[in-house]
């Protein structure tokens, strides 16, 4: 059986980070900082990017290694999804982004789609949770993140663009412009589509 090269070594990577936060012994804490930069140079060749760059990736990160969690909600208007264009990338996505360590995940989902498209929603249903290393979200990435897929009632608001976003609008699920799938798939929005209209469907997690 392969080996996926890519989950170990960000296991390797998770395990030295556990070792640090908790080893006091000196000796230790080396052995644990080689096994880092062992583990971020294994990382660095796999997916052909320089040290420097997967070392500043991970550098603001400390204690035990957890998740990260990204946010993402489903507005439907006459049959249309609300979607938000990504100035980093040019495609297309359901508004979101990482919650914040303030927020109750409910809050997090409704502000972004205010932050992001102007929109004043009420978020109405937790449609999915999702372990991004698990779907086909592209490219991969550094670390674990679940995604929370959420649906919502549109009850206010207008379109408006912010920094993250260049345009606003709703589109026919069976019409989608080209997405940023790194954040949405063609699939989040179907499923999302399919609890919109049938509200008893049970809530899908890994």
């Amino acid at each position: 059986m392969a080996l996926d090269w890519l989950a170990v070594a960000q296991r390797l990577r998770a395990m030295a980070q556990t070792g640090l936060t908790y080893s006091e012994g000196r000796f230790d804490r080396l052995r644990y900082e080689e096994l880092r930069e062992l583990s971020q140079a294994m990382l660095a060749e796999l997916l052909a990017a320089e040290p420097a760059v997967i070392r500043e990736a991970f550098a603001l990160e400390r204690g035990y290694p957890t998740p990260k969690v990204d946010v993402r909600t489903a507005v439907f208007a006459d049959g249309r999804v609300l979607l938000v264009k990504e100035w980093q990338d040019g495609a297309w996505t359901l508004p979101g982004g990482w919650a914040d360590e303030t927020d109750s995940p409910r809050v997090a989902a409704e502000r972004e789609v205010l932050e992001e498209s102007g929109y004043i929603v009420r978020v109405t249903k937790l449609v999915a949770v999702k372990d991004r290393r698990l779907h086909a979200y592209e490219p991969q990435s550094l670390g674990g993140i679940y995604k929370l897929l959420f649906l919502a009632d549109l009850i206010g608001g207008e379109a408006k663009v912010s920094e993250e976003t260049t345009d606003v609008g709703f589109f026919s699920p069976d019409q989608l412009p080209s997405l940023s799938l790194a954040r949405t798939l063609p699939a989040d929005i179907q499923l999302a589509l399919s609890h919109q209209q049938a509200p008893t469907l049970p809530t899908l997690f890994d």
